[in-house]
């Protein structure tokens, strides 16, 4: 019994194992043919490169040639016998970019003129015979000679031109006449191949023999270098190419040739395996390591496998006890998920819900009360003088009083009644159950007393009290969020009242000041979290249709409000006394763009940037305006302040206006014709610029007279040598009238509305198109 339940055991142990070794041979093939097509595919894409690049190269020397027998075709015995004759040609050869040298010979291979007598070379020497059955072959085609034959030829000094000789022939004679030698600047050439990449690799042009008249790879002209081994070059067709496998300085090369017989040359690239197969060893090596990891793997499962066929009571007990140990695990992970739920939505310093729980639980508890007709009641709790008490404590004995508070409400919760804080000094409660008018407000003066109280925190008697905000659903609203907004108002009804207050929400409340009220509150840790942002509206000249700058104008990112525009916040900055500061902020931003488009591009467009009277009065306004432009490295004219006409009856502020005109920053009158200064008050500031106001651009329509002030204004202002911008400019009616009448500048939605930093080169692009299809 025992022999037979032993042998078809060993024979599925045996079939697994050969299953194994069939899969991992497979993994192992499979990696070893697609290792071996990459490389081939890789190795045919760069052949293909390559000889498109010589392709290219040799096109480019053929046209030269062709550039050689038009210039050689100029050369008849009138320039050699005259001088003006002679000029002109020496004048041609010196403005062309490709042949510097030019020099004549007759059939016997003497020299009978040269442009370069110091450097000519008297004789052709061997190269007469060569050209002779070249030409006889060829026809009357310009030839590149062989090096060998050079009667300059030294075998250890380069070649720095690189000569084509050029058969004359009169157009009475069926055979040459004269040999003309024109010489091509190999610098120039080589220039020509510097943004090619190449590598390690080079290109060669060789002679017709295969001698090599140039070496030159991505860095200029290569002198010395290994030897090449020569290969087979073909003497007969238009264009042939040809591709080969050499060994220089112990590597092997790919060698791609193309030869041109009838010229006489060939340009061959040559480039290392090594460096055509780089791109390829990460992905090897990455698949290198995970057929080893799934070798190691299969094997490994085959193992298990057949382990757990000889001990099958011993897998079976060994899942009996995973079993449980799972079970132990997903409990444990119960256990860890009820807790880490908890976290997410307990304030961790207080103890209560956190903002998000809070709307979650108190929006269907909201829903539950109406359903019941019973009354829900959000309280809205500030602490009065919190700040205060943190800043001249410490943040140590603050938390400690948010922990005193906390506890204080939660002790005073009703069964079905929840408490959160939202942040900072700020916690709201949620009162459900049956409670009437009476009862919600006698609770409220229960909590005020209550929390105003002494604190005894370490040994520090603390006193302070809350401005308790009061809404009552549905009468104040149906939703958590208008029961929030609410209590938010009656809570800074509260506050103004005076300390330790509460106030139920009425009508009467002006929910915009509690907003007004909560930006004065946020603009320090703003301008401290650098949450101010500039968007950038282009200007464009008129006469060219050109872009040449862009004004500057403020955003707030608020972290709760979302992006805030100018007239939700500037009113509260002047009122408060923030708009210094701000101004200041706006400036440093738009130096800092500056200064990044000019580390990004070389150069940058002027920003304009707004400026209320309230900075210009100032008197360190000036010293700090150039302060920032030095401390980002700009020059002054960069940078341009608009100003508004109530700057101009300010004497303060008219020094600060010439203490920036004389260090060079630029001026304009912002919103011109809105208000009560005229061109008299002109005279008493350096202003450069006058920006028409939207208002008055509005009035424009279809005919050219329908805004007489606006034209009045553009040729008074030319009078007093002012450029002038127009502002709000939204239709094209609007652009054309103000271009007729004289306008320098106009901005508008019609030519691009303000956008942040990042969209400005899309902008330019678009922009350009649309004015090159207009």
């Amino acid at each position: 019994m025992t022999a037979k339940s032993d042998t078809p055991l060993n024979s599925v142990q045996l079939t697994m194992l050969a299953l194994g070794v069939v899969i991992v041979l497979f993994l192992w093939v499979l990696f070893l043919w697609q290792t071996y097509a990459t490389r081939v595919e890789t190795l045919n894409a760069r052949l293909s490169e390559n000889r498109n690049l010589a392709l290219i190269v040799s096109e480019s020397l053929k046209q030269m040639t062709d550039r050689a027998k038009a210039m050689g075709s100029l050369v008849n015995d009138d320039v050699i016998a005259h001088q003006e004759a002679e000029i002109r040609l020496l004048t041609l050869l010196a403005e062309d970019p490709v042949f510097n040298r030019l020099s004549v010979y007759n059939l016997s291979g003497e020299l009978i003129y040269t442009s370069h007598l110091d450097s000519a070379r008297s004789k052709l020497g061997g190269w007469l015979s060569e050209t002779e059955d070249h030409f006889a072959g060829t026809g009357f085609v310009p030839v590149l000679p062989e090096r060998v034959a050079d009667p300059a030829y030294l075998p250890a000094e380069p070649a720095w031109r690189l000569p084509f000789l050029v058969p004359l022939r009169l157009a009475d004679l069926s055979r040459s006449s004269r040999l003309i030698l024109i010489e091509l600047d190999i610098a120039y050439l080589a220039g020509l191949l510097q943004n090619v990449e190449l590598g390690s690799g080079f290109i060669q042009i060789l002679d017709s023999r295969g001698d090599e008249w140039m070496r030159a790879n991505e860095s200029g002209i290569v002198v010395g270098g290994p030897q090449v081994p020569k290969v087979q070059i073909a003497a007969e067709g238009r264009v042939v190419t040809g591709e080969a496998t050499v060994e220089l300085a112990g590597e092997q090369y790919q060698y791609v040739f193309v030869t041109r017989p009838a010229n006489g040359f060939t340009v061959s690239v040559a480039q290392p395996y090594y460096e055509i197969f780089a791109p390829l060893t990460p992905a090897q090596n990455k698949q290198l390591i995970a057929n080893s990891v799934m070798t190691l793997l299969v094997f490994g499962i085959v193992f298990w496998l057949i382990r757990s066929l000889t001990g099958q009571q011993r897998v079976l007990e060994a899942l009996r006890l995973s079993e449980r140990n799972n079970q132990q695990l997903i409990e444990r992970l119960e256990t860890e998920h009820a807790r880490s739920s908890r976290a997410a939505s307990i304030d961790h310093l207080s103890g209560l819900f956190n903002r998000r729980q809070f709307l979650d639980v108190a929006d269907s508890l909201v829903l539950e009360q109406r359903r019941q007709r019973k009354l829900s009641t959000m309280l809205f709790i500030d602490l009065d003088r919190f700040k205060s008490i943190n800043d001249s404590l410490g943040h140590h004995i603050g938390d400690l009083l948010l922990q005193a508070v906390a506890g204080r409400i939660q002790r005073m919760l009703g069964k079905g009644d929840i408490a959160a804080r939202f942040g900072g000094d700020e916690f709201v409660v949620l009162l459900a159950g049956d409670r009437s008018e009476a009862d919600i407000e006698q609770w409220a003066a229960a909590l005020t007393a209550h929390l105003s109280a002494p604190y005894m925190l370490e040994g520090t008697e603390l006193n302070t009290s809350p401005s308790i905000g009061i809404a009552i659903s549905p009468r104040d609203g149906q939703s958590i969020d208008e029961l929030t907004k609410c209590a938010d108002a009656a809570m800074y009804s509260a506050k103004k009242a005076g300390r330790g207050q509460y106030r139920f929400f009425d009508q009467s409340l002006n929910v915009s000041d509690v907003e007004e009220f909560h930006l004065e509150q946020a603009f320090v840790e703003a301008l401290r979290n650098r949450e101010f942002v500039l968007h950038y509206q282009p200007q464009v000249c008129l006469e060219t249709m050109e872009i040449i700058g862009y004004e500057a104008l403020v955003r707030w990112q608020h972290p709760g409000f979302g992006l805030l525009y100018p007239d939700r916040f500037i009113p509260v900055a002047e009122k408060t006394g923030f708009v210094v500061a701000l101004g200041m902020e706006v400036v440093r931003l738009a130096c800092a763009q500056i200064s990044d488009w000019k580390q990004k591009h070389g150069t940058s467009k002027p920003v304009a940037v707004n400026v209320s009277p309230i900075q210009l009065a100032q008197p360190q306004f000036c010293k700090d305006v150039l302060s920032t432009v030095s401390e980002y490295g700009l020059t002054t004219d960069l940078l341009e302040l608009e100003i508004t006409e109530t700057a101009m009856l300010e004497g303060r502020a008219v020094e600060s206006l010439h203490c920036l005109k004389a260090a060079g920053i630029r001026l304009s009158l912002d919103d011109f014709g809105t208000g009560y200064a005229g061109f008299a008050h002109l005279e008493a500031v350096p202003v450069d610029k006058l920006k028409i106001d939207r208002s008055l651009i509005n009035r424009i329509s279809n005919s050219h007279d329908d805004s007489p002030i606006v034209s009045s204004t553009i040729i008074l202002a030319k009078r007093m040598a002012l450029k002038v911008v127009a502002e709000g400019v939204e239709t094209r009616e609007q652009l054309v009238h103000l271009k007729v009448a004289g306008c320098d500048i106009a901005q508008g939605y019609h030519l691009g509305r303000p956008m942040p930093a990042e969209k400005i080169p899309e902008f330019l692009r678009t922009f350009a198109e649309e004015e090159a299809r207009a």
